[in-house]
């Protein structure tokens, strides 16, 4: 009977320091994926926080680098950097998830054209959720999601 202990004790030793950085860096990314593909969209309803807000102060808490988020978000560093720095003065707690929520990915307000909420209304829309649903979800009033929704351009 192979002695399981002594196993690996002899497999993670200093030679295989290597090993354990490349497995560690492999685990961080696929977690780093799963949060980036899979927000659930009740992080939005704190209302103390706007939509880009709350993605990004999301994805720092779940591990992401300033520049990870930057390059889904296609933003600057140093957006990323200022918009962190003012979500977490502006709410220190870890934001409460839903499990079973709605999720979207971050990659939705990757497009500068449009702002973080019409970005979300629009994604939500074609969802086939209806504009008092999204308001629900957001934690918005009707009207401020209504009017968004229906902005001319």
């Amino acid at each position: 009977m192979v002695d399981n202990a002594n196993l690996v004790s002899k497999f993670f030793n200093n030679k295989n320091k290597d090993f354990i950085e490349i497995l560690e860096t492999v685990i961080k990314e696929y977690k780093s994926q799963e949060n980036i593909n899979n927000i659930s969209i009740t992080i939005f309803a704190n209302r103390k926080l706007g939509i880009l807000e709350s993605v990004v102060k999301y994805l720092k808490e779940n591990g992401l680098t300033y520049h990870e988020i930057a390059v889904v978000l296609n933003r600057d560093d140093r957006t990323i950097w200022a918009t962190y720095s003012k979500a977490i003065k502006k709410d220190k707690s870890v934001a409460a998830i839903d499990i079973n929520s709605e999720t979207i990915n971050p990659a939705i307000f990757s497009n500068r054209k449009m702002a973080p909420l019409e970005a979300i209304i629009k994604h939500l829309r074609e969802r086939g959720m209806t504009l008092k649903q999204i308001s629900l979800a957001l934690n918005r009033s009707y009207k401020t999601i209504w009017l968004t929704y229906n902005k001319k351009k």
